[in-house]
């Protein structure tokens, strides 16, 4: 199958109060307008890379969201995406079943994921870069074997043509963010060829991204079998944040319930702590990781972001996170830190381990979920010494087991 991309236009009309007014054109003569109270609307076709840059640079340090348009995803392949995925999760739950996920495997299907130690009212099916990075190699080949396990895809007679067209979907998103991050970095002054960009070099080569296909079904609170007594309500997902380095976002363009936090913690009180992003048809919305923030010596934003649910809409997402090497030890960039004299606010944090523990906290309660936190300079924690311990223990070319290695897991912070 191949896919061709008619052109978006965006327009950037007036200023008003030092910010763009931004108006859409879309392929049909239709007009979309962004209000300035939203997430803000990058254009990557934009000629002016000065200027692109600053956007980026702008909506990844201050929202730490933006939607992108122009990207270059083909639309016909999101569209035949879209559908692809409406069959899988339309099949007999026994077959998804036979899909399931478990502490041995982090890829496949699952219904029961926590966020922040809550179930979350969602199906979803987490497919991933295979450990030979051939995706034409059979999906339990000892090859293809990595921390995260093997991808479990349907039959062609259970979903025709999921598989091809998922991995379709997967390698323009794999290639649009190394696309991404380029740019990021460019915003913060590195230039291609440097020591501070080899980092996205090596990505590029061994990215550990994996694809997350989320199904949330209509939830009426009305219904007694739905709320848990003395619970709060439940989320298609809790508040949380990405762990990886980028995540491209594929949203439904009618059912808008994904909300970002506004402020950092301590303000998320207030009345309009929680913004909703309302998605543009044809665009991807893009947000910052927990590893890019570290990266950028916190100059990036992670932010918070949750899903709420529908009493009666059924909503289907897909972020595709790009992650670095399980081997990638992310520092804070020089660039971050000595030259604009900032003191470093991170010590180094090992992705293989990072990913390892959200996935453990996303299948089972430990007891604590790792955050970029207990990597910062000004506090103590025992995460540091257990990496290290973890990267000595593990092979990151073997399923990842949660029993095998909980003792070094389980933290005391």
């Amino acid at each position: 199958m191949t896919f061709s991309n008619p052109k978006v236009i965006i327009e950037i009309k007036s200023e008003i109060n030092g910010e763009n007014e931004v108006v859409m054109t879309n392929n049909n003569n239709g007009n979309n307008s962004t209000p300035k109270n939203e997430i803000p609307v990058i254009d990557l076709s934009n000629p002016n890379t000065e200027q692109l840059l600053q956007q980026i640079l702008r909506a990844c340090t201050t929202w730490g969201f933006f939607q992108l348009i122009n990207h270059d995803i083909p639309l016909p392949l999101i569209q035949s995406y879209r559908d692809s995925k409406a069959r899988f999760f339309s099949m007999p739950y026994e077959t998804k079943l036979k899909l399931k996920r478990n502490a041995q495997n982090a890829r496949g299907y699952f219904d029961d994921e926590l966020t922040k130690r809550r179930r979350d009212w969602k199906e979803a099916l987490d497919v991933g870069v295979p450990g030979s990075r051939k995706w034409d190699t059979a999906d339990f080949d000892e090859s293809n074997a990595c921390l995260d396990g093997f991808n479990q895809f349907p039959t062609q007679e259970e979903c025709p043509d999921f598989r091809e067209v998922t991995v379709q979907y997967f390698e323009e998103c794999a290639k649009l963010s190394n696309r991404l991050a380029r740019l990021m970095a460019c915003a913060l002054g590195i230039t291609e060829g440097s020591d501070d960009a080899q980092i996205l070099d090596r990505m590029a080569l061994d990215h550990t991204s994996y694809l997350r296909m989320n199904y949330y079904p209509p939830c009426d609170l009305n219904d007694a079998s739905t709320v848990i007594p003395d619970d709060p309500p439940p989320l298609g997902i809790s508040p949380h944040r990405d762990a990886g380095f980028l995540t491209i976002l594929l949203q439904d363009d009618d059912c808008h319930s994904l909300q970002v936090a506004r402020f950092e913690d301590s303000d998320l009180g207030r009345d309009n702590s929680w913004v909703t992003v309302n998605p543009i048809p044809g665009a991807v919305t893009i947000n910052t990781g927990d590893m890019a923030m570290l990266w950028s010596n916190g100059t990036f934003r992670a932010p918070l972001h949750r899903v709420l649910t529908d009493p009666t809409k059924k909503r289907y997402s897909s972020p595709f996170f790009y992650n670095p090497g399980y081997n990638e030890l992310i520092s804070p960039l020089d660039c971050c830190c000595c030259e604009k004299k900032k003191e470093i606010k991170y010590r180094p944090c090992l992705w293989g381990y990072f990913r390892a523990l959200r996935f453990a906290g996303d299948l089972t309660d430990l007891g604590v979920e790792i955050q970029t936190s207990h990597f910062k300079m000004d506090t103590t924690s025992d995460h540091i010494e257990k990496q290290d311990e973890f990267q000595k223990a593990v092979n990151f070319e073997e399923n990842f087991n949660v029993e095998k290695y909980r003792s070094i897991l389980e933290s005391k912070d």
